[in-house]
């Protein structure tokens, strides 16, 4: 048994708040017995008193005091305990006393001494307790004390019984309470053995298996649920980057394997200097091409890392869609391609960073003149309900409805529509995107196959100042 396991922590606690309650209970329940005990003693000595001073009432004037005593001795007028009683007057002269009172010279006050409603205590007698209750009463104009009395031996007899099952009694509902409460802890713990047991059986080989989840509907199966959620997340983002991993290595073999086979060609034998000046341009657009997917990987890799810091201030987008369309008309002319810009002369403001935006749409206007082979490009600045939006679109090849969810992933390109054929690695609509949501807003690509696609910028607005 481990003494810092959670289930001897609760039955630890649940142990020592029960026992804390059973000697609690078991000492408020002692004082009440003897509370309630001593209480119908002290009533049953009221109801004797009345008894003796109805008793002398009656007769005191009608018979001799020798007579009155031998009534008080023949007449058990008070019951069980009626022979311990005794009466005096003011000036001490006993009208009747008890023999067992008599025997052990009980005292007894007199009237003057005493209080209206009486006087009751306990008092010990020879290591016996007698509980004793003298009242004082006018009796044809004289005055008396009534001294009555009880024995009180079979009440502590009772409550020293009573004692004694609590005492036998607490620790046995204890133990087979904290034994329960360790059998019910062990069976409602034992779901998080089974999810210890498994979670410590997932590595990077096996992301795919889940929790136990225990239809429990309490915070075990909520907690089981969450961490079923955060292995799923943990498993994307491991498949994500072993993917990422494998396609940075397949692109970045390909222009080194082409870098290496035009050198090793070059130097196998004399040349010309013509030839040898067409294989450094072969190896030069080669190396161009990988130092731009290095590029874009370090940027990538520096966004995942949250150290691609961007200056966001209030910038006007309009200069920076005519900077990019005066290159995107640069490249559509390569191709003969028409290219369109619709830009507004007041201005657009976003927050942004300028340089990034820049990039964001060069991408997207290098890739629609990419996947256009014939017809148009055109960009579009507008204000959509306040929000600034930069829309790309052109007449390509357009993307299947099927490629259309992942063509923000990276290394993503589609047979058909984003085939090697048309160049890149992948990265840029990655980079886009990222590009778009570091600066709080999103992008969307809509497309139709063999018709065209569109990709759509939207930023959050400038809030204007009074």
């Amino acid at each position: 048994m481990r003494s810092r396991s959670i289930r001897f922590q609760l039955t630890a606690w649940y142990s020592a708040v029960l026992a804390l309650a059973l000697i609690a209970f078991g000492a408020l329940s002692w004082f009440a017995v003897r509370h309630t005990l001593i209480h119908t003693v002290d009533e049953t000595l009221a109801d004797r008193v009345a008894g003796v001073r109805q008793f002398m009432e009656q007769q005191i004037g009608a018979l001799s005091v020798e007579e009155i005593r031998d009534e008080f001795k023949e007449h058990s007028v008070l019951g069980p305990g009626g022979d311990l009683f005794q009466v005096c007057d003011a000036e001490g002269v006993w009208l009747y006393r008890s023999v067992p009172l008599e025997h052990e010279d009980v005292p007894i006050p007199l009237p003057a001494n005493l209080p209206a409603d009486g006087v009751i205590g306990t008092l010990e007698v020879r290591g016996s307790e007698l509980r004793v209750l003298a009242f004082p009463v006018q009796v044809l104009g004289q005055a008396y004390t009534i001294q009555v009395a009880a024995p009180m031996h079979e009440i502590e007899e009772g409550l020293a019984d009573f004692a004694w099952a609590l005492t036998v009694m607490i620790p046995l509902v204890l133990v087979a309470a904290s034994a329960g409460g360790w059998w019910m802890s062990r069976r409602a713990l034992r779901p998080v053995d089974r999810i210890i047991e498994t979670a410590r059986s997932i590595g990077e080989k096996n992301l795919s298996q889940r929790l136990p989840v225990p239809d429990t509907r309490d915070e075990l199966q909520r907690l089981s649920e969450t961490l079923n959620q955060m292995l799923g997340r943990i498993e994307s983002a491991f498949r994500r980057v072993t993917e990422f991993t494998a396609d940075a290595s397949h692109e970045l073999r390909t222009p080194v394997a082409l870098i290496r086979t035009s050198a090793e060609l070059a130097l196998r034998k004399l040349r010309a200097s013509e030839e040898y000046r067409q294989a450094i341009e072969e190896i030069h657009a080669e190396s161009v091409r990988t130092t731009e997917l290095i590029e874009n990987l370090l940027t990538l890799a520096r966004a995942d890392a949250g150290r691609a810091a961007l200056d966001l201030r209030e910038v006007d987008l309009a200069p920076i869609v005519r900077e990019v369309s005066a290159q995107g008309e640069k490249l559509a002319a390569a191709k003969q391609l028409r290219y369109r810009a619709y830009i507004p002369d007041e201005p657009v403001v976003a927050l942004g960073d300028a340089g990034a935006l820049r990039r964001l749409l060069l991408i997207l206007v290098d890739n629609a003149v990419k996947y256009t082979p014939q017809g148009e490009v055109a960009v579009q600045l507008l204000n959509a309900n306040g929000s600034p939006q930069v829309r790309v679109s052109d007449t390509g090849i357009g993307i299947p409805e099927t490629d259309l969810p992942r063509v923000f992933e990276r290394f993503y390109r589609s047979e058909k529509s984003r085939s090697r054929d048309f160049g890149g690695a992948g990265l840029g609509l990655s980079i886009a995107k990222w590009i778009a949501e570091a600066h709080h807003g999103s992008i969307e690509a809509l497309s139709t196959q063999s018709r065209g696609s569109t990709f759509v910028v939207t930023l959050p607005g400038v809030k204007a100042t009074s």
